[in-house]
């Protein structure tokens, strides 16, 4: 095993965990207040960010040090790993990737804030649905890494390869026209939240297995 950099890569992380839970949800980030009309205002107070949780199985003690000793460099203040949904790495309609193939898909003419956006570059006739997710990157010093997730289509891919969807959160600002798309083990940028890590316990068979909670970075 050679020495790692961060961001840690799925590979080198979050592809070796032998999860039992996930809680996979997106923040809301606003203030809301109520006038004397009884009306409720709301406003924003920053990006919406991927946020959850993880509980390992349990494993023996042996199984289980190796991925506990990186879950707890990960401890450390800036250090991040790259994160996917477990259960949606795959497009429904694509469950191993083979129809997407060789295919590069990308954005096309992106607006940032809007929440509706054209793929570009898909296999004709490639189906999309509501629940399954992408991602790009975006930006410069730093690279930012932008994971949405599709909740209508417009159809299927046409004759030219493009799909529009509608998508949460909203297309992140400084998204680029031609930026590569990923649909296949989709992710985004996490750190541990801390105080939120639990070390797992040993037993004289098994070792229960340890959790955290995460949350999106844009940095």
């Amino acid at each position: 095993m050679s020495l790692l950099t961060f961001s840690l890569s799925l590979e080198d992380f979050a592809d070796g965990l032998r999860v039992r839970a996930l809680g996979w949800d997106l923040t809301e980030n606003v203030r809301h207040t109520q006038n004397g009309g009884g009306e409720v205002l709301v406003s924003d107070l920053g990006p919406r960010l991927w946020r959850g949780s993880v509980k390992l199985a349990p494993d023996t003690f042996d199984g289980q040090r190796a991925a506990q000793a990186l879950a707890q460099s990960l401890r450390t203040r800036g250090r991040t790993f790259f994160l996917s949904p477990w259960k949606s790495q795959y497009p429904a309609a694509d469950p191993d990737g083979s129809i997407l193939g060789a295919a590069t898909p990308s954005l096309k003419s992106p607006t940032g804030g809007s929440d509706v956006v054209t793929l570009q570059g898909l296999p004709v006739g490639y189906d999309l649905r509501a629940g399954d997710y992408f991602s790009f990157a975006y930006g410069a010093s730093p690279t930012r890494y932008a994971l949405h997730q599709i909740f209508a289509v417009s159809g299927a891919a046409d004759a030219a390869g493009e799909l529009q969807v509608q998508v949460v959160p909203a297309i992140r600002l400084g998204a680029a026209d031609g930026a590569a798309v990923t649909l296949v083990k989709p992710f985004c940028k996490a750190a541990i939240r801390p105080g939120s890590f639990k070390a797992s316990e040993i037993g004289l068979a098994v070792a229960d297995g340890f959790s955290f909670e995460f949350q999106q970075t844009l940095r």
